[in-house]
């Protein structure tokens, strides 16, 4: 079987994400929605070295989601496949360089083919990278804010009373009009308002 044909049959099929004694991974969907990354540049925002680097000094590197410390090539190749890779699966650096993130330098191997340098499969060779681009870039416009049209400033007509302190008790002004369709006055208060009244 091709080294491809394999892992997709592996990705087809129900798998571990996470070994038992580990915190499972979180949902997906939330951890895209809920961090701010760069998918071509295989970067998530508050990313840091985990403590571990690769023979050529270079580190590999994590970011937290709740309790969840999640390695950012495994969640590059998660966000290209639309799941978690499975957990006895590797993700390597084509170029040795674990803090080189972008899914092209990725690829999916078993921890036995990665450790006998064999069955290395592209993320390419998995999905469509430039695809996945798209579909990232159109999510994160879905969740930018619209800000709406600034309206037309319209005068406060109680302005002038409510920012000239505070006001103890209405009171009439003296200002009246006849009321046109009943035999009462309108009389106007300090507050701008008009009150029916009937002699």
């Amino acid at each position: 079987m091709q080294d491809v044909e394999y892992v997709k049959s592996v990705l087809a099929k129900e798998y571990e994400t996470s070994h038992p004694h580990e915190i499972e991974y979180p949902n997906l969907s939330d951890v895209i929605d809920g961090n701010e990354f760069d998918y071509p540049a295989g970067t998530v925002f508050g990313e840091t070295p985990n403590g571990s680097k690769s023979p050529e000094g270079h580190d590999y590197l994590w970011f937290k989601h709740g309790e969840k410390s999640i390695l950012t090539h495994r969640f590059i190749v998660a966000v290209a496949l639309g799941k978690w890779v499975p957990r006895d699966f590797d993700v390597d650096h084509i170029n040795h360089n674990p803090s080189d993130n972008r899914p092209e330098n990725l690829r999916v191997v078993t921890r036995r083919d990665n450790n006998g340098n064999r069955r290395r499969v592209r993320l390419s060779e998995l999905a469509d990278l430039n695809e996945v681009t798209s579909k990232v870039a159109d999510r994160k416009a879905k969740k930018t804010p619209e800000i709406p049209e600034p309206q037309e400033a319209v005068e406060d007509p109680f302005a002038k009373f409510l920012n000239s302190g505070p006001v103890t008790e209405p009171f009439f002004t003296g200002e009246t009009k006849p009321a046109e369709h009943s035999n009462g006055t309108w009389h106007k208060t300090n507050l701008g308002s008009w009150h029916l009244k009937f002699e």
